[in-house]
């Protein structure tokens, strides 16, 4: 039995990682490199594929699993099912209007539905040669661990997780999780520690409120699966004194994470954060928000696109407003560019931005000292560093600290179970 390394190795996302048992394949998720748009490589024939999260590096390739004559059943939580339906299709359209190339149809999006089988956190999925335990990552609503039961072995794919509390979530319960033998485990942050959430969460409101008290305008960039509500949450605790619009795919994003109360920490505290914000809904609501200081939270979360960019046009010019950043911006997106240059540039334009700059640190991810931490707990047999710019330093650390074997794979590389 072995797991074959498809994407995700030695490089941030595009995960797709194959378990061969010695009847069944299953695929444990099928994202897209978000720069590229490339797919990780052809799994081949595929009878089951779990969804950990909705993000476009775990799920982005998962409509093109439908292409082949016999479509694998495929496993998520109902929240990670309907945010990758939103995801693919703004995917698709964007795709379209830049002219590149389209891996998948609207009808592969409908194949898709047909093939989804909804799980949740303590449950099981029994297929005929191999169980899968499913458990709460805490990385984003309803992300998932999963630890694949097969020929004896214990088998647990981590994909992005998290260990902190946050506005959103608990983080997941590492205790929980015993006897693993393989542990296949994002190493995104292995290089650093993330601030301390309650400083970010007061950096954060100042920022927006020293802005709009001085007569200005606070742009707050965000992702739209997860961000974008933590954020609204964050900024309607310190009960805010100014208005709060939301735009973009954020607002979809967050009704549905608002569907399913059993995958927040506290949803109660996203519905009142909701009551009090304001939705923006065309071009007319985008030219009224304009008009008074207030803060706008909205989609890209990395400015390469959606209504950011509208927003940055008309606000770059003054240094009363400004613009703050609350995750990583990927390399060679909008936010990079800015962040390393202090200009915002386009195809059509380049602009020195005036507006203040902000860059906070909100990270679903684990950082340095929680990925140790997680090793110590779950003792793992052998550890997989996948998901990070530094996955082979990260092996080595683990091999030095705790007498583990640890490796970093290629793409394309095949381990032994």
């Amino acid at each position: 039995m072995f797991i074959k390394c498809l994407g995700g190795c030695r490089e941030v996302g595009k995960n797709a990682f194959l378990i061969k048992g010695k009847k069944e394949r299953i695929l444990l998720d099928y994202g897209v490199d978000v720069e590229t748009g490339t797919l990780p490589l052809d799994p081949g024939k595929v009878d089951h594929a779990f969804l950990a999260h909705a993000h476009l590096d775990h799920t982005g390739g998962s409509a093109v699993l439908m292409k082949t004559e016999k479509p694998p059943q495929v496993y998520a939580t109902a929240v990670t099912f309907d945010l990758t339906h939103l995801l693919l299709k703004d995917s698709l359209k964007i795709a379209r209007l830049n002219g590149q190339e389209e891996h998948y149809t609207e009808m592969d999006i409908r194949r898709l539905k047909k093939q989804e089988n909804m799980i949740n956190y303590g449950k099981q999925v029994k297929t005929s040669e191999m169980i899968i335990d499913v458990h709460d990552a805490g990385h984003i609503p309803g992300s998932c661990l999963f630890v694949v039961n097969v020929g004896g072995k214990r088998v647990l794919y981590t994909s992005d997780f998290g260990i902190r509390k946050s506005r959103l979530l608990d983080g997941t319960n590492i205790k929980q999780i015993k006897n693993i033998d393989v542990a296949v485990m994002e190493c995104t942050y292995s290089s650093r520690n993330h601030p301390d959430r309650v400083e970010s969460e007061k950096k954060l409101f100042n920022f927006v409120n020293d802005t709009v008290m001085n007569d200005g305008i606070a742009l707050i960039p965000a992702f739209a699966v997860g961000r974008s509500a933590e954020v609204l949450m964050v900024l309607n605790s310190f009960n805010p004194k100014f208005p709060i619009y939301l735009d973009g795919m954020a607002k979809k994003a967050t009704e549905i994470t608002l569907k399913y109360p059993e995958f927040l920490r506290d949803h109660k505290e996203l519905e009142r954060a909701v009551q009090n914000v304001r939705f923006i809904r065309n071009d007319k609501d985008r030219k009224e928000a304009l008009k008074k200081p207030c803060a706008i939270i909205t989609t890209g979360g990395c400015i390469s696109g959606g209504p950011a960019v509208y927003y940055i046009k008309r606000l770059w010019d003054n240094p009363l407003n400004s613009l703050t950043f609350t995750g990583y911006q990927i390399p060679k997106t909008g936010g990079r560019y800015l962040l390393d240059t202090g200009r915002f540039v386009t195809e059509e334009m380049d602009l020195k931005l005036k507006m203040s700059i902000n860059a906070l640190d909100f990270s679903g991810h684990c950082g340095r000292d929680n990925l140790f931490e997680f090793v110590k707990v779950v003792r793992p047999k052998r550890v997989v560093a996948i998901h990070g710019d530094n996955c082979q330093r990260f092996a080595t650390e683990v091999r030095g600290r705790f007498g583990i074997d640890a490796i970093a794979p290629k793409n394309g590389d095949e381990i032994e179970i």
